[in-house]
C-alpha cells in the first residue's frame, strides 16, 4: 500500500493547477485554435458513443469539462450569465419555430418509419433499466430537457462560441457552432444501426437549429438561455415525435 503524505498531496495540487493555468493560457492566447482542439475530441467521443453507452456519458462529461479553459471570470463572457426574460422567451420561440418546422419538412420527405431521425428520438434510453420503462422515461426527459440542454449550450453557444466570436465575430459563432453541433449528433442517430437516409436528415435539421440556437445566443448574450431554450424544444420535439408514432 502506498501512503501519501500531506505534502505528496500539496504537489499533486499544484502540478493540477499549473497545468491548468498552462491550458487556460495557450486558450487565452490562441482561442479558434484551442477550440477546434477541443472540438476534434469532443466530435470524437461523442460519434464513438453510437457504438457503446458508457462512451456517450463520457461525452457529456468532456463537454461539460470545456468551461474549465476558461477562468472564472471569464465565465460571464462565455455566456454562463443570466439574461433579461423577454429576450430569453423570444430566443426560445424562434427556436421552438425552426424545431417545428424541421420536424415537418423532415417527416414529409423522410415519412414516419425508420428512415426519420425524429422517430429514433424516443427510443435512445429504451431498456435503460430493465422492468421499469417508467425509469427510461423520466432519465429521457431529465437528459434532453435539462443535463443534455446544459451541456451543450455552455460548450458550444458558451466556451466555442465565444472562441470563435472574438476572433471572427458573431455571424461566423453562430455558422461554425451550429455546423459543429450538427456534425456531432450523428453519434446519437444514423449510424447504429446506419442509415444515409437519417444522416441526410439530421445534418441539415441539427444545422438549422444549431443557427436558431446562436441567433438566442447572439441576442440574449447567455448561453444559459439557449440551454433552457434547448431544454423546452427537446421536450417539445420528443413530445411530437412519440405522439406521431
Amino acid at each position: 500500500m502506498t501512503l501519501h503524505t500531506h505534502d505528496d498531496r500539496a504537489d499533486e495540487a499544484t502540478v493540477r493547477t499549473r497545468a491548468l493555468d498552462r491550458l487556460r493560457a495557450h486558450h487565452a492566447a490562441f482561442p479558434v485554435t484551442s477550440a477546434a482542439a477541443l472540438f476534434a475530441v469532443l466530435a470524437a467521443v461523442r460519434v464513438a458513443g453510437a457504438f457503446t453507452f458508457p462512451v456517450m456519458v463520457l461525452s457529456v462529461a468532456l463537454s461539460a469539462a470545456v468551461l474549465l479553459v476558461l477562468p472564472r471570470a471569464g465565465w460571464a463572457g462565455a455566456g454562463v450569465r443570466r439574461c433579461a426574460l423577454l429576450p430569453a422567451v423570444l430566443g426560445t420561440a424562434l427556436v421552438a419555430v425552426v424545431y417545428g418546422q424541421t420536424f415537418l419538412a423532415t417527416r414529409a420527405t423522410f415519412g414516419d418509419g425508420d428512415d426519420n431521425w425524429t422517430t429514433w428520438m424516443p427510443r435512445l434510453f429504451e431498456g435503460m433499466v430493465p422492468g421499469a420503462p417508467w425509469a427510461d422515461v423520466v432519465a429521457m426527459v431529465l437528459a434532453l430537457g435539462v443535463l443534455v440542454p446544459l451541456v451543450e449550450e455552455v460548450c458550444y453557444r458558451g466556451v466555442l462560441y465565444r472562441a470563435v466570436e472574438v476572433r471572427w465575430g458573431g455571424y461566423a459563432a453562430v455558422v461554425t457552432t451550429a455546423a459543429g453541433w450538427a456534425a456531432v449528433h450523428v453519434g446519437d442517430y444514423g449510424l447504429n444501426p446506419f442509415n444515409l437516409k437519417v444522416l441526410g436528415g439530421l445534418l441539415p435539421s441539427v444545422f438549422l437549429m444549431g443557427l436558431a440556437l446562436g441567433i438566442c445566443r447572439a441576442v440574449t448574450g447567455s448561453a444559459l438561455a439557449c440551454a433552457a431554450a434547448q431544454g423546452v424544444c427537446n421536450l417539445l420535439l420528443l413530445g411530437a415525435a412519440a405522439a406521431w408514432l
